[in-house]
C-alpha cells in the first residue's frame, strides 16, 4: 500500500514540475514576444499563482 501511495506521489510531483516548467516556457515565449518586459513580473504571476495551491502531502 506504501509503494503505490509513493508512486501515485511521484506521478502528482512529476506532474506539477510539468506544469510550471510549461508556464515558465509560455513567460519566456511572452517576453520574447514583446507582451512582458520584465522576467521578474512573469515569475511574480507565477508565485501569486501558486502560492495558495494545496500541497500533497
Amino acid at each position: 500500500m506504501a509503494v503505490a501511495l509513493k508512486e501515485d506521489y511521484q506521478r502528482a510531483l512529476d506532474e506539477q514540475k510539468k506544469e510550471v516548467r510549461e508556464l515558465v516556457m509560455a513567460g519566456l515565449e511572452q517576453i520574447k514576444e514583446g507582451k512582458t518586459k520584465d522576467f521578474n513580473t512573469v515569475c511574480d504571476r507565477l508565485e501569486k499563482k501558486y502560492r495558495d495551491e494545496a500541497i500533497l502531502d
